[in-house]
């Protein structure tokens, strides 16, 4: 005996099956596009103008051939300039200058700012549940992933069409820009694709942006360690660092190497895609571990929670700084013999120190002033945290227990203030010991060292204070603060290049800091902006307690 399938009840919500894996990837694209309408038009001009600004500069700064080449004279007895930046392939000409000083930054800030799009569009929406939505429609389990390579695509595209058009409109050669704006925007994508694969991996928005961003780091240091070595190494070839600087824009460009980006873009994508495809969703690669049936004895309130939460986060970045202190350790000494040599650039690094006469120690002030910038990252991040886990309706689970708001936001912020202090230290301790390895004094340059990173510590707090006051007065402007870290990047590093006036350069907290050993130290900047610090997060406590929550 047979039974007939009755047919759908008129009004029955039924779902239709999505025709391909695919499907309704160009609707979610435009939503994405909508959702970043700000975000994305912003990064572009902003990029682009970066780069022509960068341009403009050289017939300020070098107007004549004759510095030109001093400049790569002095380049050339730097090896720690040449690490960090890449080779210097055509000095005379402005393009070349561009493309030396801007491509390693640009493809650093570029590569990450797509890498988050694409975890935001994909991993972050599947953690939020807003993918569950979209799986209740006609679209393929692809279609997000794809949404978010094609947002960040775009952004990339856009970023190199505007660079073209500037960098040819300021007088620069066509067939050098064209070939400078591609070769960045697709090394670019090769990290966006890299973020649609971590997407896969990790069960979380953050843990997928953290292997991105510990791929991307790991990229520069490899290139780093390439370019440091005299005559090149077989390393500048490995990443998309090396590929972007060996392209030689401006300089009898090699077109060819266009091809290497856009191949490994594309297969990374279409490995990301694949494992979209078949896991299941709110699945990873990584499986979860298993906790304890019972908390840990020292868990007992928001704040141990809260180093609970962080401490992966915390070490993970703290394996990152001495891995950095390392290699700008092993590159002091061989910078400091070879300046010794130079004269000219000698005085010139003693200048941006403060005028010191010891060589080692306007070294020192130069390469702890990074520990600085990536140690206030950290602390930005960790109190972000306070929004997230509000925005996910845990927080509400605290405050409505005996536990008060300042326990709550004493928890991430805690992890923020004190994590970043312990990693300014660990950064300029391995930085010190390894530089006193060779210099015959361990323990004596490991301490200065660490002290002079650790100067750095107020203007970090101020810039963690200034997050807290944003996460508990204007939760929905909490972008401010990574803006606020642009900033104080945009001016230490290429203020001087854009010609920004001296109360625009001394707006930066980091700027305030003295450069101690190479001068004396001032205690004067160090307690008011600790005092700032203080103020600002005295304030977000008092505006948390009267503001509703969640909001």
């Amino acid at each position: 005996m047979s039974v007939a399938a009755a047919p759908p009840r008129h009004g029955a919500i039924t779902r239709t099956a999505p025709a391909s894996s695919f499907a309704g990837s160009a609707s979610l694209l435009r939503l994405a596009l909508r959702r970043d309408r700000i975000r994305i038009p912003a990064w572009i001009v902003f990029a682009a103008y970066l780069t022509v600004a960068v341009a403009q500069s050289w017939d300020r700064l070098y107007p004549t051939e004759a510095e030109r080449k001093g400049l790569a004279a002095t380049l050339a007895a730097d090896p720690t300039l040449s690490a960090i930046l890449g080779p210097l392939f055509d000095p005379l000409s402005t393009g070349g200058l561009t493309a030396w000083r801007i491509s390693a930054g640009s493809l650093l800030a570029m590569g990450l700012v797509a890498a988050f799009l694409v975890v935001r569009h994909s991993r972050n929406d599947e953690d939020e549940g807003r993918i569950e939505l979209v799986s209740g429609s006609p679209a393929g389990k692809a279609a997000p992933l794809v949404a978010g390579l094609g947002a960040a695509a775009i952004l990339l595209l856009g970023w190199a069409l505007l660079s073209v058009a500037l960098l040819a409109g300021i007088g620069l050669p066509l067939a050098g820009s064209v070939a400078f704006s591609f070769t960045q925007a697709l090394a670019a994508l090769v990290f966006a694709a890299v973020a649609g694969l971590t997407a896969q991996v990790a069960r979380t928005s953050r843990g997928a942006n953290g292997l991105v961003g510990l791929v991307l780091a790991a990229c520069f240091v490899v290139t780093s360690v390439g370019n440091s070595r005299e005559g090149g190494s077989w390393l500048q070839w490995l990443t998309p660092f090396g590929w972007a600087q060996q392209t030689r824009s401006y300089a009898e460009e090699r077109w060819w190497l266009l091809a290497f980006s856009a191949a490994a873009a594309a297969a990374i994508s279409a490995v990301a895609l694949h494992l979209a495809v078949r896991r299941d969703l709110g699945d990873a690669l990584l499986a979860p571990r298993h906790g304890h049936a019972n908390a840990a004895g020292w868990i007992r309130g928001p704040v141990s929670f809260a180093w609970r939460l962080d401490r992966s986060a915390a070490i993970a970045w703290a394996i990152g700084f001495a891995a950095v202190g390392a290699v700008e350790g092993s590159l002091l000494t061989t910078s400091v013999d070879l300046v010794s040599k130079n004269p000219t650039f000698a005085d010139m690094i003693r200048k941006l120190a403060g005028g010191t006469a010891n060589l080692d120690d306007a070294f020192l002030i130069t390469m702890t002033g990074l520990f600085g910038l990536l140690a206030a990252a950290f602390g930005i991040s960790m109190a972000l945290r306070l929004r997230t886990e509000e925005e996910a309706g845990r927080t509400e689970m605290i405050v409505t227990t005996a536990h008060p708001r300042a326990a709550w936001l004493a928890g991430h912020g805690s992890v923020a203030l004190i994590g970043s202090t312990v990693l300014l230290a660990v950064g300029g301790l391995s930085l010190g010991l390894v530089f006193g390895a060779g210099d015959g004094d361990l323990l004596g340059q490991g301490w200065r060292a660490m002290l002079a990173s650790l100067v750095a510590a107020p203007a970090v707090w101020l810039l963690v204070g200034i997050t807290v006051l944003l996460v508990a007065g204007l939760p929905r402007w909490t972008w401010l603060a990574w803006l606020g870290l642009v900033w104080c990047v945009v001016t230490g590093y290429f203020g001087a290049i854009l010609g920004l006036p001296d109360w625009l350069l001394s707006s930066s907290p980091f700027a305030r800091l003295p450069l101690w050993p190479a001068t004396p130290m001032s205690w004067t900047p160090l307690l008011v902006l600790t005092a700032l610090a203080a103020a600002a997060l005295a304030l977000g406590l008092v505006v948390l307690r009267r503001r509703d929550l969640p909001q």
